[in-house]
C-alpha cells in the first residue's frame, strides 16, 4: 500500500486538474511541483528558466526529494521531470501515474507562452513528444489515457489505484 501518487506527462495533459480532483476525492494533499518550487525560490519558472535551464531542473530534484516524504499526497510534476534519471529513482517510492493525453488535443488548448520550454511555438511541443514518449511509459506504473470526459479519466485512474494505495 502506497499514499504517494505522482502524476507525469506533456504539459497540458491534465496532471494538475485530475491531481486537485484526485486528490479531493481520496482526502489527499495536492502539490502542483512547479508552484511548490516557485514557492520555495519566491521566484517564478520563468525567471528560474531564464537563469538556466540546469538551474530549474536541479531546483525539480530538490522538490522531489522533499515530496515524496510527505504523506498522502497527490503530486502533479512539471513536464520534464522524467528527464533526470535520479528523479525518476526518488519519485518511484511513489505510484507513478502517467497522463498520456494525444498531442492532438494538447495542441488544441496548451497555451505555449506561458510554458518556457514551449516558447518555440507547437513544432517544439512535437518535439518534446517525441523526446520524451518512451521515458513516461518507463517511469511509470499506471498510464492512463486522458481523451475524454475528466470525470471519466479520474474514474478510470481511481479504479487502477485500488488496492494500491491507502485509503
Amino acid at each position: 500500500m502506497n499514499d504517494k501518487i505522482i502524476l507525469i506527462g506533456m504539459p497540458g495533459c491534465g496532471k494538475t486538474t485530475i491531481g486537485k480532483v484526485l486528490a479531493r476525492e481520496l482526502n489527499y494533499n495536492f502539490y502542483d511541483m512547479d508552484e511548490y518550487i516557485e514557492e520555495r525560490n519566491n521566484k517564478t519558472i520563468k525567471e528560474i528558466f531564464n537563469k538556466s535551464e540546469e538551474e530549474f531542473r536541479n531546483l525539480e530534484t530538490k522538490a522531489c526529494e522533499e515530496l515524496i516524504n510527505k504523506k498522502r499526497v497527490v503530486i502533479s510534476t512539471g513536464g520534464g521531470v522524467i528527464t533526470r534519471d535520479k528523479n525518476v529513482e526518488i519519485l518511484k517510492d511513489g505510484i507513478i501515474v502517467f497522463i498520456n493525453r494525444p498531442l492532438s488535443m494538447i495542441l488544441e488548448d496548451v497555451d505555449v507562452s506561458n510554458r518556457p520550454l514551449l516558447k518555440g511555438g507547437k513544432e517544439r511541443l512535437y518535439k518534446l513528444y517525441d523526446e520524451r514518449f518512451l521515458r513516461y511509459r518507463k517511469a511509470s506504473h499506471i498510464e492512463i489515457v486522458n481523451e475524454g470526459f475528466l470525470r471519466d479519466t479520474i474514474d478510470k485512474l481511481e479504479e487502477e489505484l485500488k488496492g494500491r494505495i491507502k485509503e
